[in-house]
């Protein structure tokens, strides 16, 4: 059975409309979002996500590579 993945993030503190965009191992983005608040964590799951695998966060200009689990 193929588990939902769930990635944690202390992204620092970001300005309300920081856009943050959740890519595939192949580039295809899952999901681009803009928080309408203030925010210095981000927790990113859905169903497109499977736990185990390496995903790539984009915070406003900062990225980073994440095992969802």
């Amino acid at each position: 059975m193929i588990s939902k993945g769930v990635i944690t993030v202390n992204a620092g503190q970001r300005s309300s409309g920081t856009q943050i965009t959740l890519t595939d191992q192949e580039g295809n983005m899952i999901l681009s979002y803009a928080p309408e608040l203030s925010f210095n964590v981000v927790i990113l799951s859905c169903p497109d996500m499977i736990s185990g695998e390496i995903y790539t966060i984009t915070v406003g200009s900062d990225s980073g590579d994440f095992e969802a689990s």
